[in-house]
């Protein structure tokens, strides 16, 4: 299969189902039967680590390494040393410090951030954005790239963890911001834009302090 087919939703499934670490073959550069699959799957990759990394999870627990059909000993030298990182790593959480229902927590946000249609848009226009540029013709370095796709990616991760957190809760944007690692500025935000696609509801506690919760909302979750 063409490394440029890898769905960045089924990479972290398989963390869901157990597994510390995901090794991704590519074709080397230029050599892709398919032209530019392997520079596809970079942007992929891309987008995933920086999803991993925003939920504070080792983006080191995904790689891609490019080799061609003819080196196998490359592939066992490449093989061998991920699994000693992962080794040194540890099970999924453990160095990163973070407990097992919260990193299965993290991960099921990530999937869902990286299965909805804004960040599988993005990660499929990597090539496209380099060499054909945007719909007027701008085209954009690897670093314009990195920071267009870095703020992408804070916005629909904490957009899908939101969501998950809310699940059965009432939240204040204060106890969000401390759940989610993120200013309460930027929860706030997201929580308008949700609200005003009937994503979340607000009400008030006692305090009068305004909570947040998903019962009476929308089930299906898009990127507002």
């Amino acid at each position: 299969m063409c490394s440029g087919r890898v769905d960045p939703a089924l990479i972290v499934e398989s963390f869901l189902a157990g597994a510390d670490g995901v090794f991704v073959g590519a074709c080397l550069k230029g050599e892709c039967h398919y032209s530019v699959g392997n520079l596809m799957a970079e942007g992929k990759i891309d987008v995933t680590k920086r999803v991993l990394r925003r939920f504070g999870l080792n983006p080191d627990r995904l790689v891609m390494r490019m080799m061609s059909s003819a080196q196998g000993a490359k592939f066992v030298e490449f093989a061998s040393a991920f699994q000693e990182e992962i080794a040194e790593l540890g099970p999924i959480g453990s160095s990163e410090g973070v407990d097992a229902d919260e990193v299965r927590l993290r991960l099921t946000a990530a999937r869902n951030a990286l299965a909805d249609r804004k960040l599988r848009w993005v990660g499929g226009k990597w090539v496209e954005f380099q060499e054909e540029g945007n719909i007027y013709g701008e085209r954009f370095t690897l670093h314009e790239l990195g920071r267009m796709y870095g703020e992408i990616v804070l916005d629909e991760c904490a957009i899908h963890e939101i969501r998950l957190r809310l699940d059965g809760r009432d939240l204040s944007a204060r106890e969000l911001a401390k759940e989610l690692r993120i200013p309460s500025y930027r929860v706030l935000r997201h929580l308008a834009d949700m609200r005003r696609l009937g994503f979340v509801t607000v009400s008030a506690r006692g305090d009068e302090e305004p909570v947040w919760s998903t019962r009476g909302a929308r089930q299906t979750v898009g990127a507002p």
